[in-house]
């Protein structure tokens, strides 16, 4: 990539300004937003290494990087919004930050949204657990009924002509 290669974590700046210098770990990220941005950049840069060493140690065996590569390289990612950010400036030892990850998956748009929380130790920033945002999938209490099936109701029509109006 070019110097002037713009940042996939849309700041506007170019990579080697921006997440670069951590997704290389040339230098740690400063805070906790700027991890989490650079965790983004690293997944559109299917730089998995990184990912794996910003994940806390104490949470690095419940995250597979062969698993977070599978997924990543299966999606376009499209774009991010960082919704909030709470603490995670040098010196604190917490932060969160909220955020939208816009990415396709099989051409079908889709969202990623969560709240991810971040712990700094001897001045490095780690992800450390994250909640995820999502609606419940929708589970049919019945079995489907077709068309021209009986109506469930038991009147003895077509369902089509029964309640499937």
């Amino acid at each position: 990539m070019s110097e002037t290669t713009l940042c996939p974590c849309g700041s506007g700046l170019a990579l080697d300004a921006c997440c670069g210098p951590y997704v290389r770990g040339e230098k740690p990220a400063p805070t906790a937003e700027a991890l989490m941005r650079s965790r983004y950049s690293a997944h559109c840069l299917h730089a998995f290494d990184y990912l794996d060493t910003s994940t806390h140690p104490a949470m690095r065996e419940e995250v597979s990087v062969d698993e977070m590569r599978a997924w990543s390289e299966a999606v376009e990612w499209k774009g991010l919004e960082v919704l909030s950010v709470k603490g995670g400036q040098p010196g604190d030892e917490t932060g969160e930050v909220s955020f939208v990850a816009h990415y396709v998956l099989g051409g079908v748009p889709q969202e990623l949204r969560e709240d991810s929380f971040f712990r700094s130790e001897d001045g490095v920033w780690y992800y450390a657990d994250g909640l995820v945002h999502g609606q419940e999938p929708f589970r049919r209490e019945a079995p489907k009924v077709g068309r021209n099936e009986p109506c469930p109701c038991g009147s003895g029509r077509k369902f089509k002509k029964c309640c499937g109006k």
